[in-house]
């Protein structure tokens, strides 16, 4: 998972979060498990799926999980329930009760709207794995994460037992070799090890290979620098999450190719009031691949199928203002066609750039469309591998976004700080700067604008 914020608030980020799954038709059988013998089980409860009225106050946010090739298979979900939530008065304890709230919210949500069909790891405390919230949950559309804080005791093994029964696939978090988790081995696909404290992580090899040796999947997370990623993978780990693929390696110090440099021509052109409809015309015709995007996007749904089939007519339909939004996706999506890993990295920054944007829509004071500027923008700098000022010399931008991103002040400093905090889980920043505004839900629109307008930029 990417780690941004300090280690002092490592330990409230653990107990809020919430894992997903790895996409997989037949989950057994990628991780390699056997099933294990089904124990005596207890009677199955009936499970209430009715949201509690606190559940729209729970933050949700996500961060992706690779495989050894880079390709993104699932999403770590984090959450936490508001302070509110945490501390009514009843009689379920804190933890069980935030949980409930949480897990909650993520099915009235929609994990497909969170995840895109990619699995959810979603953590359960002790309570939740011996009460069977969990059941909630389709077993295909998730991974049980269970939290550091449970140990192998006999109830918990007849409860992992029940859950593997049924379907589900666990996974151990913060994994530490402590004898009394050797109980669960035998049930769990998945084990997750933080690696960012090992000074030498081929020191891990005989640890990674000995669970490798009960067909576990190993998971390195807090993987932070392209060495450490180079050594994990060679001491057997098969799965990777952490702040190196925020900034990935690959995106760095990558030349304007020339598709990218038009866009930059035509997005200044529309912005430019004497600038002609033949000379935005003629910008198009100089990239044969441009033209077409833009005739693909202005017949897909967004513009009702029209049918349009001229440059001039599609400039004129779709207008400018809507045309220049288009070109700044036009551009991050092209820096997503080189690897799995900057296309997840370009799938963020739409995300970001909407959130923003609905953000403001919803309550913050502003304007919506600078928020969305300013929010795609924010991941420009490392999207191209150009210092962010270098990436502003191309745009026609104005004096408040630039301010925002080179200074982090302005009237547009404040949504991009949350846009942040809501990203990397810093919940009590959260807290300070969101107000009452129903979070998990814009985040979620977010993730489905951003899947959609990419594809429709990127259909082939």
């Amino acid at each position: 998972m990417r780690h941004t914020l300090d280690d002092s608030r490592r330990e409230e980020r653990r107990a809020t979060r919430c894992a997903a799954p790895l996409c997989s038709t037949n989950r057994t059988a990628r991780f390699g498990r056997r099933s294990p013998a089904r124990s005596p089980c207890m009677p199955v409860s009936d499970v209430d799926v009715t949201p509690p009225p606190t559940a729209q106050h729970v933050f949700i946010a996500r961060q992706p999980i690779f495989d050894a090739r880079n390709k993104r298979v699932a999403y770590e979900l984090l959450y936490r329930a508001n302070q509110e939530a945490t501390h009514a008065g009843t009689d379920v304890s804190p933890a069980l009760m935030c949980g409930d709230t949480a897990l909650h919210a993520l099915l009235s949500i929609g994990l497909d709207r969170l995840t895109g069909g990619t699995t959810a790891f979603v953590n359960v405390t002790e309570e939740h794995l011996t009460g069977e919230l969990y059941k909630i949950f389709d077993p295909k559309a998730v991974v049980l994460e269970l939290l550091e804080s449970i140990d192998g005791t006999p109830a918990v093994v007849d409860a992992c037992a029940r859950a593997v029964a049924d379907g589900y696939v666990l996974a151990l978090d913060d994994y530490d070799g402590r004898v009394s988790l050797d109980a669960l081995l035998p049930y769990v696909s998945i084990v997750k090890v933080d690696v960012l404290p090992v000074p030498d992580v081929r020191a891990m090899r005989d640890m990674v290979q000995r669970l490798r040796a009960h067909e576990i999947t190993v998971l390195a997370e807090r993987v932070e620098t392209p060495e450490v990623l180079q050594a994990a993978r060679e001491v057997g780990f098969e799965l990777f999450q952490g702040y190196v693929f925020s900034k990935p390696e690959t995106l760095d110090g990558r030349a304007v190719n020339v598709q990218q440099a038009t866009v930059f021509h035509i997005m200044a052109l529309l912005n430019e009031p004497d600038a002609t409809d033949t000379m935005v015309e003629e910008a198009f015709r100089s990239h044969p691949s441009l033209s077409l995007s833009l005739l693909r996007i202005v017949n897909s749904a967004s513009f009702g199928g029209r049918g349009v089939d001229s440059i001039p007519y599609a400039i004129r339909l779709v207008g400018r203002e809507a045309l220049s939004r288009w070109m700044l996706i036009m551009l991050v999506a092209s820096v997503g066609s080189r690897s799995a890993v900057a296309h997840e990295a370009v799938v963020e920054a739409l995300v970001r750039g909407r959130f923003c944007e609905v953000v403001t829509a919803h309550g913050a004071h502003g304007d919506p469309a600078a928020r969305f500027l300013v929010g795609l923008l924010s991941r420009m700098d490392r999207l191209l591998g150009l210092p962010m000022d270098k990436v502003l010399e191309r745009l026609p931008v104005s004096d408040d976004v630039r301010d925002a991103l080179l200074h982090a002040r302005g009237p547009h400093a404040t949504v991009l700080l949350l846009a942040d905090a809501y990203e990397n889980a810093d919940w009590p920043l959260v807290d300070t700067l969101s107000g009452n505004m129903e979070l998990p839900s814009l985040y979620a629109e977010a993730v489905q604008w951003a899947n959609t307008r990419l594809a429709a930029v990127t259909a082939r």
